[in-house]
């Protein structure tokens, strides 16, 4: 009787953690300038069965930059999506030498540091690239979100002109 109630008490767990509470829904990528970048890669792809990675590279065609801005901002779908609990703009070169003046930021940037060849200081002289990164409840794990749908937008800017933006759509089916 012990093992059949252990058996159901992994069997349930196994099952709990297989239904992704958090998943990537859509990315879109837009570029303000594509003389200055483009955007060769922007997609959603799925590695195995309710698991989403997200995939990008950027070109950048005026090189080296070491001027950039950078704005985080979140937001929740509420009749069209209003912002939500962040929007914060800061310098991203200034960012990438001490990453403790913009805590908000650095929790972002720590998610998918991994997955990308963004983590040096200025200057870029080189795609940037953010490859298979899978968004998991952990990455959340400082961001109390109720159920819903959540876009994540990251805009970029060059010598104070922005050039290009992120949109991640992630949908939360249990609150943290």
């Amino acid at each position: 009787m012990k093992f059949t109630w252990l058996f159901v008490i992994v069997i349930v767990a196994a099952v709990r953690h297989s239904i992704a509470s958090v998943r990537l829904t859509n990315l879109r990528c837009e570029e303000y300038h594509p003389e200055f970048a483009t955007f060769l890669k922007c997609r959603l792809k799925v590695i195995r069965r309710g698991v989403i990675s997200l995939n990008v590279n950027v070109k950048l065609f005026q090189v080296p930059v070491n001027n950039v801005t950078a704005n985080l901002s979140m937001f929740k779908k509420l009749s069209g999506y209003r912002p939500f609990l962040n929007n914060v703009t800061f310098d991203f070169c200034k960012f990438m030498l001490n990453r403790k003046h913009v805590p908000v930021a650095n929790i972002f940037f720590n998610v998918f540091a991994s997955d990308s060849n963004i983590n040096h200081t200025c200057p870029y002289d080189h795609n940037i690239i953010v490859d298979n990164f899978v968004v998991y409840e952990n990455h959340f794990k400082y961001f109390p979100l109720p159920r819903g749908d959540y876009m994540f937008q990251l805009k970029f800017a060059a010598y104070n002109d922005w050039k290009a933006s992120v949109q991640a759509y992630v949908e939360v089916t249990h609150d943290f």
